[in-house]
């Protein structure tokens, strides 16, 4: 059996930990949705109503946040900027690495494939971006993940701590859901899979039917529970509800129509709800902004844009965080993508195990990557991050399978022969290198036009 926890495993968390949470609250300012986030926590803590296009849990998560750090809602629904709340994408920000490296393991790479995943993961630019400012994207992309991982554990457990492992994914799973639509992605890895066992292993049996039922009727009740104590908190009036129907609007304190004995069921409120829900993402079909993003230039990078510029430094000098990754992850992950789609074609020789661990990352980033071909709403790079992920993570393991790194997991850093081990020093140095000298515009540090612009030879940010 597999060591969960390993040095490099504990070494990777720690470093995690201090690129996220290193002047985490720098800027000193509202930067980029952040004003949308914050502001939603605010209603919660007022009690007054308020719509949003996304399911509630996202808000409902920065809202507890904001209450434990003991923000007052006047501050929240202010212009003042509150970023303690990026403390919670953070905290997912720092998972994300130790997941990785945990999904890996799980496939059946070794521990230096694992942990090169790991140090990708780490080194992407974008992903500690994202990661630093109060948006859905790090909650979302962290919940799947564990999901993910968990059902991987199932499936090597029995009896009853099968069971629990099956639930906790279900858990997180429903989480995903209730954080974003988008967030359907990682139940829908976890039934994929669970078909594909379930199709191995026929005929069916009760109790795969059991364990179906748990991972679809959990999740379910999470996304249910969530708007209950949405609607439960927003008991006010606020902002939106001219938007929802009549009848609802006597359910809000300090409407002019108000009753007290109106009593409107949960999944007539959710119904209400969603049909807003739904005309106000169709309603962003028709919106444009200059850093928005069509689904084929995300692997390439196409429109990083600017989160936040501080616009008083000196002439000649820029402070800006840019939502730019790391070109050596994004380009060779596109690579990754395309060369191991071929591979399994081509149907190249390799071990059951390595075919199944490219496929199942393969897939992974598929159901993150392709339903956005066919959304129609204005998206943006950050859209991009989840299937990033899988992206990043399938290229690892399948150039560790050619590179011969998935064999015999022996010592962490073993190799056959020198020149094996040339390459994989060589990829982690590339990437290091390539991420530190993007690290200025990660951060916002003070640089000068010149540096800026030769970080942007490429590219360059909507601002």
């Amino acid at each position: 059996m597999k060591r969960s926890l390993t040095p490099e495993l504990l070494v990777l968390t720690v470093l995690s930990a201090l690129s996220h949470f290193w002047r985490l609250f720098q800027p000193n300012a509202v930067v980029f949705d952040e004003v949308y986030f914050k502001e939603f926590a605010g209603h919660y803590l007022a009690h007054t109503f308020y719509v949003d296009v996304h399911p509630p849990l996202a808000n409902l998560f920065y809202a507890a946040v904001a209450r434990i750090a003991g923000v007052s809602p006047e501050t929240l629904l202010g212009a003042s900027p509150v970023p303690v709340l990026r403390v919670l994408p953070a905290v997912c920000g720092t998972l994300m690495i130790p997941l990785g490296y945990i999904i890996l393991r799980r496939l059946g790479a070794t521990r230096r494939v694992a942990t090169l995943g790991g140090i990708a993961l780490l080194c992407e630019n974008a992903l500690l971006v994202d990661s630093r400012v109060s948006l859905v994207e790090p909650l979302l992309i962290c919940a799947g993940l564990v999901a993910v991982a968990v059902y991987l554990g199932a499936r090597a457990a029995s009896g009853s701590r099968r069971w629990a492992l099956l639930a906790v994914a279900g858990l997180f799973a429903g989480i995903d859901l209730s954080l974003k639509w988008t967030g359907a992605s990682a139940l829908g890895m976890i039934l994929a899979l669970w078909a594909f066992d379930a199709w191995r292993a026929r005929p069916l049996s009760p109790r795969a039917l059991s364990e179906v039922g748990v991972l679809v009727a959990i999740p379910i009740a999470v996304y249910v529970a969530t708007f209950a104590i949405h609607f439960a908190l927003l008991s006010h009036i606020g902002v939106g509800q001219s938007a929802m129907p009549p009848v609802f609007h006597r359910t809000l304190i300090g409407d002019p129509t108000y009753d007290s004995t109106v009593h409107i069921s949960l999944f007539a409120k959710i119904r209400d709800v969603h049909a807003v829900m739904s005309r106000g993402n169709f309603g962003l079909r028709f919106t444009t902004h200059p850093a928005a993003s069509r689904w084929y230039t995300w692997p390439i990078m196409k429109h990083p844009f600017a989160f936040w510029e501080n616009e008083t430094v000196g002439a000649g000098q820029k402070q800006i965080v840019v939502l730019l990754g790391n070109p050596v992850l994004w380009w060779g992950a596109l690579i990754g993508v395309i060369g191991a789609a071929v591979w399994l074609l081509r149907r190249v020789p390799a071990s059951a195990a390595h075919r199944f661990g490219v496929a199942f990352l393969l897939g992974g980033f598929a159901i993150n990557f392709v339903p956005f071909i066919f959304i129609r709403r204005l998206m943006y790079l950050y859209h991009y991050l989840f299937a990033l992920v899988f992206a990043v993570l399938l290229a690892v393991y399948w150039l560790g399978t050619l590179a011969g790194w998935n064999e015999r997991d022996e010592g962490l850093f073993a190799f056959d022969s020198r020149r094996s081990a040339r390459l994989y020093w060589g990829v982690v140095a590339l990437v290091i290198v390539s991420f530190l000298y993007f690290l200025p515009l990660s951060y916002g540090f003070v640089i000068s036009d010149r540096a800026f612009d030769a970080r942007m030879w490429i590219l360059h940010p909507h601002l």
